[in-house]
Formats: C-alpha cells, sequence, structure tokens
C-alpha cells in the first residue's frame, strides 16, 4: 500500500511539471503568434553578470531610470502588479503612455509587478551656483521584466553582445528588441541593430571581415 502512495506520488510530481513545462512552451507560442510586435530601444548594461552564456543580457531606455508616477498611486509595496500602457515615441520606439493599478488600460498594455519605487528628484541651482537636488512630487517605480534577456546558441552569444552592447553605447547606432506582447505578457522575438536582426548583422560582419 505504502509502494503504491509512494509511487502515485510520484507519478503526480512528474505530471504536474510536465504539465506546467508544456504550458509555458504554448503560452509563449500564442503570444508569439497573437501577440504585437513592439520595438522597445535598448540601453547599456553592467558589464559583469554571473549567470551569462547562452543569452544576451538586455537593459531598456524606457525602463532604466523608472517609470514616472504621480505620488499619489506611486507609494505602493514591493510586489505590486501594474498595468503599463505601451504607445510609441516619434521614432517608433515603444513607450510607456501611462499606468495604473488596474487592468483598465487599453491594449497593448504590460503587466508588471513592482521591484522598488523612489522619489523623483531634479538638480536645480540657487543664485549661488550650488548645485541642490529637490524632489519633484512624483516617483520613479522600477518593475521586474520578463524579457530582459535573448537566449541564443552559445556560439553566437558572446558576439551578439559584444555588438549590442557597443551599439547600445554609440549614439549614431540603434539597438532595439522586438518584443511580442498580448494579454500583458511579453516574448522577445528578436534583437536589432539598425533594424538588422542579430543573426543576420553577425552574418554581415562576418562576412566583411573575411574579405
Amino acid at each position: 500500500m505504502k509502494k503504491r502512495l509512494l509511487y502515485a506520488f510520484i507519478f503526480i510530481g512528474i505530471a504536474a511539471q510536465f504539465i506546467v513545462l508544456t504550458s509555458n512552451i504554448i503560452l509563449h507560442e500564442v503570444i508569439v503568434r497573437m501577440g504585437t510586435a513592439h520595438r522597445f530601444q535598448t540601453a547599456p548594461v553592467d558589464p559583469f553578470d554571473a549567470f551569462r552564456g547562452r543569452y544576451v543580457a538586455l537593459n531598456f531606455k524606457t525602463f532604466t531610470e523608472g517609470v514616472t508616477s504621480d505620488a499619489d498611486i506611486a507609494d505602493i509595496p514591493h510586489g505590486k502588479w501594474y498595468y503599463l500602457q505601451i504607445g510609441a515615441d516619434a521614432d517608433g520606439f515603444s513607450v510607456i503612455e501611462r499606468i495604473s493599478k488596474k487592468s483598465d488600460v487599453p491594449s497593448p498594455y504590460l503587466k508588471l509587478r513592482v521591484r522598488y519605487s523612489m522619489r523623483a528628484y531634479e538638480e536645480k541651482t540657487d543664485s549661488e551656483g550650488e548645485t541642490n537636488y529637490e524632489p519633484t512630487g512624483k516617483y520613479l517605480i522600477h518593475f521586474d521584466l520578463p524579457f530582459n534577456r535573448y537566449y541564443m546558441p552559445e556560439r553566437l552569444a558572446p558576439q551578439a553582445e559584444e555588438a549590442y552592447r557597443q551599439a547600445s553605447r554609440a549614439d549614431e547606432r540603434d539597438a532595439a528588441a522586438v518584443v511580442r506582447i498580448w494579454n500583458g505578457r511579453a516574448v522577445i522575438e528578436d534583437l536589432e541593430i539598425d533594424g538588422i536582426p542579430i543573426r543576420e548583422f553577425l552574418n554581415m560582419n562576418t562576412a566583411i571581415e573575411k574579405k
């Protein structure tokens, strides 16, 4: 009897893991197929990441310094979910147009969890030339991003990372991640440099170097 129960628990555990893995794969494919594509401009990242190997670690200009919010909705606890309406700037890059505690924002939107929030300050110079930082009355909210890693084959990831670093630090070049968004969820579809998919960009550079 005890052995049967043990086998039953083992089977249930294996089945549960399989269901979770399968559901995650299905959800990923649904987002890729059903989601709308958005281009988030990237920003430089910390040069050290102990867990990097088969992915390119990404940072985004829209989220780097935090999303600005009015004080009446920004003083919130860690882990709170927010809904962020996605728009586009004059260059076609995705930006945050509105944030809300409720799911009342129109699509496309992201559902993100708060990592932390802090007061926003602005630099001001007084009559004596002294620089001070004064609170603006607003807050900066930092969110946990589910799309800050772009996985690639291990042989390509270091090359892609170096190309991305150079592009994100150069004013004359654009590095962006193509992110599919559906029902508040997001999946990275591709990484682009100057509008060229990263694999194609690497192939072009390799061909140039061989000449």
